[in-house]
């Protein structure tokens, strides 16, 4: 599919808007300190930030990889993007990051692990009078309604 410069413009927009993002969530308080950490200069980390990966000093597809490495993007993210294939970027850990958001892939078994722990630590925070068993009781009874409604398997 062809795309005008428009949609060229509108494509490198979103993926500065995406390495942006994980930026801050990774804790890179500046653009030097990101391009550091991806093996990248400084100069073609403010373009790619900065929405100008523009004729005739590209950024390199072998730069992209770098940035996907230190960032933990799958492999192809950048490019996806950059030709309009996608609108998001899916993490190594299989979370997507969107514009404005990041979408983690629910692990139930994981959440079925957490919750009596969380429910007993509540407890003990909030109602220390209660006893082991009780708290106990009250974790089972919290994984119970969870299956019934359907939210846990």
């Amino acid at each position: 599919m062809a795309y005008t410069s428009g949609d060229d413009a509108r494509h490198l927009q979103k993926l500065a808007t995406l390495v942006t993002q994980r930026r801050v969530v990774l804790g890179y308080r500046s653009k030097e300190a990101a391009a550091d950490a991806c093996g990248i200069s400084h100069t073609t980390y403010r373009k790619i930030e900065g929405g100008r990966d523009i004729a005739p000093r590209r950024v390199r597809e072998s730069t992209y990889a770098k940035l996907e490495m230190g960032f933990k993007f799958r492999a192809g993210s950048c490019k996806a993007v950059i030709e309009g294939e996608a609108d998001s970027i899916t993490l190594e850990d299989g979370t997507e990051l969107i514009e404005g958001a990041q979408i983690a892939h629910f692990a139930p078994e994981a959440l079925s692990e957490g919750i009596p722990d969380a429910v007993a630590k509540s407890a003990m925070t909030v109602a220390p009078e209660l006893t082991g068993r009780q708290i106990q009781a009250m974790g089972e009874r919290v994984m119970e309604e969870l299956r019934r409604r359907g939210l846990l398997p």
